[in-house]
């Protein structure tokens, strides 16, 4: 009986840790399904200034990369700023 115990005892972390795995593979699943989306979106949205390659079509794509990049950083300072605030709390 304490034998089945020990050996439950070990297998259910290591349970709980595969299953762990399994949501880390769905979070790249979805990242990546994501940035597909947005890929196209752009592609889209650049292939009426036209054909890839061209000086067009790659200023608009770059013009795209600068503006998610700019995005991402005030999301970035966003997070940060709340941490900062978050973290002050404990000095009341």
């Amino acid at each position: 009986m304490v034998r089945k115990a020990f050996i439950l005892a070990l297998l259910a972390p290591m349970a709980t840790g595969f299953f762990g795995c399994a949501d880390r593979e769905e979070i790249r699943a979805d990242r990546v399904a994501q940035q597909v989306a947005k890929d196209a979106e752009e592609e889209a949205a650049c292939r009426p200034k036209g054909d890839p390659g061209s000086a067009e079509y790659d200023a608009c794509r770059q013009e795209l990369a600068n503006k998610r990049a700019q995005k991402a950083e005030i999301e970035y300072q966003k997070r940060r700023d709340f941490d900062r605030v978050l973290g002050g709390l404990d000095d009341l």
